[in-house]
């Protein structure tokens, strides 16, 4: 590769064209390649989040309170739901453990799982320990309850 780039260099220095045209032209060149890595990289991204959607089946958790609606999309293969500061979806719930459950998705079903919680983890008012979910289970730690619905479809995650 050195070789071929050494051949070519000394190809351009026999046309005697001024060293700032040489400058401008491999900067131009440079700027070509940046551009195409950029673009190819923004392509490698949303095909990503396309392969993820598929795998985490286009879900997300909701939850109401009060003053307004939260979405916590699941943007991981395993999500802990818990009272303490480091829980990926953090509820702060006097009557929610902190490390409550956690949610691990495998081939596009979600499963949740309670970490032995003081006031258990629910599923559509059943007391489970571990189970299969689905859109449209409403999922309760503690007081908190959190819904499992489909993501609205964007223009962006059709492209």
């Amino acid at each position: 590769m050195q070789e071929i780039i050494s051949d070519f260099w000394k190809m351009l220095s026999s046309f005697q064209i001024p060293d700032l045209v040489l400058s401008a032209a491999a900067v131009v060149i440079l700027d070509l390649f940046a551009i195409a890595i950029i673009l190819a990289a923004r392509r490698e991204s949303r095909l990503c989040q396309k392969r993820w959607l598929k795998v985490s089946a286009g879900l997300e958790l909701r939850r109401r309170s009060e003053q307004k609606e939260y979405h916590y999309l699941l943007e991981a293969d395993e999500i802990l739901l818990g009272r303490h500061s480091s829980a990926d979806l953090q509820l702060k719930d006097p009557s929610v453990s902190r490390y409550h459950a956690v949610m691990t998705v495998t081939g596009g079903v979600w499963t949740i799982t309670d970490l032995n919680s003081r006031s258990g983890t629910f599923v559509n008012d059943q007391k489970v320990k571990q189970k299969r979910l689905a859109a449209g289970d409403c999922i309760r730690l503690g007081s908190s309850k959190l819904y499992l619905v489909r993501r609205p479809v964007s223009e962006q995650d059709e492209e």
